[in-house]
Parts: structure tokens; C-alpha cells; sequence
């Protein structure tokens, strides 16, 4: 073989590779473990969606159980570039993200997920405050998450307000807690890695997620009790926030595919990972020894009042507890925003998760310009 012909072959061989070596590398990570419905469908199931959107232009690495990132460090671990995308629970820096927290007030007056993370993503993506607030911390909003609702699980039965006096709760956000609180319940904070132990050393009696959460979590080792109570939803934060220099690096196509994934991604969450997973998640940890409780009246009723309460009391709490001096036109902005969502979502069957996705792309991602959205 000539000389000629071996540097033809050479300039062939690197031709055909030259896709995989150009590929810009996205490093998502997440310090939920990798069983996690957050880590399969948000990080997982999203990261194969971005392979289908952007082909050999993006290399998205995921890292489930991360140590790069922290429960309460995500925010400055995606703006130092630790990771180019992550996602952060607003509960735990209520002081960072006073708008985020803020809505989050309404969290125990809705019931549909569905709703609430499309709602989240449209609102993240387009309200000025929420807006400013992320690029306050230099992170550019990607996508939303949302739980079904959050119910007591608990290592001893909890029915009756009796029950609940003197009990130590883990609550998701400051609503719930209040509520919690006044019922004469101690609240204890933890974050959700921490769970397991606290409710098996008795520093808890009590955390509150869903049933999904609970199975993949195996908490039914040590909380053999729930109580079918709907605490709240909650959304309040990041599905996934990007660092904004690997944002601005990308091309206005490569952005696209990232966003169409995200709206895939959050459909499947809600859908497979949240409400037909809480299904199925009911039927195995009875299986494994569970007892769900009914609530005495009193102990419904508590709630009840004080979620039928709530949206009256909220504008006064957000500008007090989070110094939000126009809360009353904020929470309106995010209640409007729900309500189209309903409107939207009224036809649309449960386990729809394609409509979902497309709904949520033509009515948020599509009408966002992507050449200056996250960039300036």
C-alpha cells in the first residue's frame, strides 16, 4: 500500500470519527440515588431523549447519587461549572429563592401534578421575578419537577390529631410545616437522603412523601405506616438548572434538543414515574408488610381548614416570610398560570404522556427564543 493511500484511509478513519469527537459533553448529575423516579425519568429517560433530539452533536454523561453535588449546594455547584446541570429543591435555601418558595405557598390547594409541572416550567421559564431570581444565581431554568401528593409515613400509626401532638415530621416547605405545627406536631428538618436513618433512630416519627417515593426508597423497613392524607404537591425549585457559560456555548439546535428532551422527560415523570408508579407502588408495599390508614375526621378536617385557609393568608406570609413586597400580583401571575393549565389539561387522558410532552413543548419551549433565552 502507498504512502498515498495509507493517508487516505487515515483522513477517512478520521472523517467518520470526527461527529463522536466534536460532540459537545453535557454533564448532568444528581445527589438522588440512581432508584430514584427523579433520577430515572428526569436524568435517565431524559438524557436517551436528548440522544433521539440532537443525534452525535451532544454527548450527555448523567451521574445518578452524585458526590459533585449537594442537597443544599446544587445552585452554586451548577454556576461554579461542578456540573453543567443539575436540580435543586427551593425548600432548602428558602433565604436564596424567596419567588420560588413563595408560590410554593399554594402547593396544599392543588391536586393534579399534571398541571403543576407544566405550570412550573411555563412559569420558570417566562415570569420576570422567577426569571431574575436564577440568573441572580447564574443558573439558566431547564426544566420543572412535581410530586403527586406528599402523605405521612410514618414508624408508628398517625390517624387522629392526638396521634399527631408531640410527633416529630420531616414537611416539604413552609406551609405544610405551619399547618403541622399548629396541629401540635414537632417539625425536624432532614433532607430526603437523610430520611431512612432519622425514622430508624426515632429522630423521626414521621416523613412526608409519596408511596412511590417510599418503595424505591424501601422505607417500609422502618416506616411501616402511612396515612392516606394529601399533605401537599410540591415543585418548588429545579428540575434542572443549566451553568450558563455551557449554555451559552451551545448552538441555538443543540439548545432545542435539550429543551424538546425536558418536556419528554417531565411528562414521563408524571405520568409513569408518578402517577401510575403510586399505583403500583400501593399494591407492593402492602406487600412488604405496609398498613395505609385511613385519617380519623378530626385529624381531615385539621387539614382541610387550614388549605381552604391558605390562599387568603398566603399574600401576607410571602411578604412577611420572603419580603416579596408585590405578592399578591406574584401569586395571582402563578395561580393564572395554573388555571390555563387545568383548562389545557381537562381532556387530556391520565396516562397521556406524549400529549403532555407536546403540550408542554408547543406551549412553553417553542415560544421561547432560543438565541437569547439563558444568554443575556
Amino acid at each position: 500500500m502507498t504512502i498515498k493511500t495509507l493517508l487516505a484511509a487515515a483522513l477517512a478513519v478520521t472523517s467518520l470519527s470526527t461527529p463522536a469527537l466534536t460532540a459537545d459533553k453535557i454533564v448532568a448529575a444528581t445527589w438522588l440515588p440512581p432508584q430514584h423516579q427523579y433520577s430515572r425519568y428526569l436524568y435517565d429517560y431524559w438524557a436517551e431523549r436528548v440522544a433521539e433530539y440532537a443525534g452525535d452533536t451532544l454527548d450527555v454523561q448523567v451521574e445518578l447519587g452524585s458526590p459533585r453535588v449537594t442537597a443544599t449546594g446544587n445552585l452554586a455547584e451548577i454556576a461554579d461549572g461542578i456540573v453543567d446541570v443539575s436540580g435543586h429543591f427551593a425548600q432548602y435555601t428558602p433565604t436564596d429563592l424567596p419567588v420560588a418558595n413563595a408560590v410554593e405557598e399554594l402547593g396544599m390547594t392543588f391536586d393534579d401534578p399534571r398541571t403543576i409541572i407544566a405550570a412550573a416550567a411555563e412559569f420558570n421559564a417566562t415570569d420576570p421575578a422567577q426569571q431574575a431570581e436564577w440568573k441572580s444565581h447564574g443558573v439558566v431554568f431547564g426544566g420543572s419537577y412535581a410530586t403527586n401528593h406528599y402523605k405521612l409515613i410514618c414508624n408508628k400509626p398517625i390517624t387522629t390529631l392526638a396521634d399527631l401532638k408531640g410527633a416529630k415530621l420531616r414537611l416539604p416547605g413552609r406551609a405544610p410545616a405551619e399547618w403541622a405545627n399548629s396541629a401540635g406536631a414537632v417539625t425536624v428538618s432532614f433532607n430526603t437522603n437523610e430520611q431512612y436513618g432519622a425514622l430508624d433512630k426515632g429522630a423521626l416519627t414521621c416523613t412526608t412523601t409519596t408511596a412511590a417515593d417510599a418503595y424505591v426508597r424501601k422505607l417500609y423497613e422502618v416506616a411501616p405506616h402511612i396515612t392516606d392524607l394529601p399533605v401537599t404537591l410540591f415543585w418548588a425549585g429545579l428540575g434542572h438548572g443549566y451553568n450558563p457559560d455551557k449554555w451559552a456555548s451551545l448552538t441555538v439546535d443543540q439548545r432545542k434538543a435539550l429543551l424538546d428532551a425536558e418536556a419528554d422527560a417531565m411528562a414521563a415523570l408524571i405520568v409513569d414515574g408518578t402517577l401510575l408508579e403510586e399505583e403500583d407502588a400501593r399494591g407492593k408495599l402492602i406487600e412488604q408488610g405496609v398498613t395505609f390508614h385511613e385519617p380519623a375526621e378530626d385529624l381531615a378536617n385539621s387539614l382541610k381548614a387550614f388549605r381552604d385557609a391558605q390562599p387568603l393568608k398566603a399574600v401576607d406570609i410571602v411578604v412577611e416570610k420572603f419580603g416579596i413586597d408585590d405578592a399578591q400580583d406574584l401569586l395571582a401571575r402563578f395561580q393564572s398560570t395554573v388555571d390555563k393549565w387545568d383548562e389545557i389539561l381537562a381532556d387530556v387522558p391520565l396516562e397521556d404522556k406524549g400529549k403532555l410532552a407536546d403540550l408542554i413543548r408547543t406551549e412553553v419551549y417553542d415560544k421561547l427564543d432560543l438565541s437569547t433565552y439563558g444568554v443575556n
